[in-house]
């Protein structure tokens, strides 16, 4: 009788044991289940958040790249030397590449903080006539005011260069009198630099001025 009821503890510790091992289980895997779905879904909301600020940074920022392209492009469109040159529905492309449309092609940008520190906006990208005889390099230069917080053209430029690689000029799409103004002012003191260099003998503060015979002591 004794031996009946160690023998009937002992089945009903092992059916315990059985069942908390089971419970044990069952626990761990819900808990790797319900990880594994929180880790799922961190991970697209991080690629949908990601892809909306791409999204916005291209398309709707004011600096955005394709949309400075878009509306760059526009202007260019519009200007009666363009539409004679280039006809009315002239197509921008970006930088050539080895297997890639033209279509897919990135195009040229540039972000920095001038000597005012505002935000600027350098690009540039390529028109082509219809016979593929002249084409057009688009340049494009923007700027944030610091105060409104908002982008501005100062310059949309095409130079033209013939098939052989010759240029043909220039048209001024759109140019701002501050931009110009800038770009006067930086002719002038790159001129001064030169005539100080070549009629002066002065150094025009780079190491290679130190080579030149002109600017070693007598």
């Amino acid at each position: 009788m004794a031996a009946r009821s160690v023998q009937a503890g002992a089945c009903v510790s092992a059916n315990k044991v059985h069942q908390r091992t089971k419970f044990t289980s069952a626990r761990t895997a819900q808990v790797a289940s319900t990880a594994g779905n929180a880790l799922l879904v961190g991970s697209v909301l991080t690629l949908f958040g990601y892809i909306g600020y791409t999204l916005y940074e291209n398309l709707i920022a004011e600096s955005g790249v394709t949309r400075v392209y878009n509306q760059s492009l526009d202007l260019v469109r519009a200007h009666p030397q363009i539409r004679t040159l280039f006809g009315s529905n002239v197509k921008g492309f970006g930088e050539p590449t080895h297997g890639q449309r033209q279509r897919q092609r990135a195009i040229s940008h540039q972000y920095f903080t001038d000597e005012k520190q505002r935000q600027r906006l350098h690009m540039q990208y390529y028109i082509m006539d219809p016979k593929h005889e002249l084409l057009g390099v688009v340049k494009v230069d923007m700027a944030e005011s610091p105060q409104l917080k908002k982008w501005d053209f100062n310059l949309v430029a095409v130079d033209l260069f013939a098939e052989d690689g010759s240029p043909k000029g220039r048209i001024d799409v759109l140019v701002t009198d501050e931009f110009a103004h800038e770009v006067r002012k930086q002719q002038a003191e790159r001129r001064n630099r030169v005539f100080s260099k070549h009629n002066r003998g002065e150094s025009d503060g780079s190491w290679f001025s130190v080579l030149h015979p002109e600017n070693w002591r007598k």
